[in-house]
């Protein structure tokens, strides 16, 4: 499920001209983390020096895919955290 997700979710960024094999997200209460280049989890920890981390549950997650809440208003909760380099997403 969380691999359709993030598929969808690279499609949309796709012809965006940026790196998604920078791009991670680390969902909290499965203790995985993804690529969004290839939707399939890491085995080892993020070697890269430029590099964007979600760190979110499959449940916060769910509820921005449904459109049930805004991400702006989970990160103001402190229910997703952003690491790295918010960079990589300007083209």
């Amino acid at each position: 499920m969380i691999e359709d997700i993030l598929k969808q979710f690279k499609g949309n960024l796709i012809n965006k001209n940026i790196d998604l094999s920078s791009i991670y997200f680390e969902i909290t209460d499965i203790d995985k983390i993804y690529n969004l280049d290839t939707c399939n989890t890491i085995d080892s920890t993020i070697e890269s020096e430029n590099f964007l981390k979600f760190k979110i549950s499959t449940e916060n997650l769910f509820l921005i895919v449904e459109g049930k809440k805004h991400p702006e208003d989970l990160l103001f909760n402190e229910k997703v955290k952003i690491s790295g380099d918010i960079s990589i997403l300007a083209p």
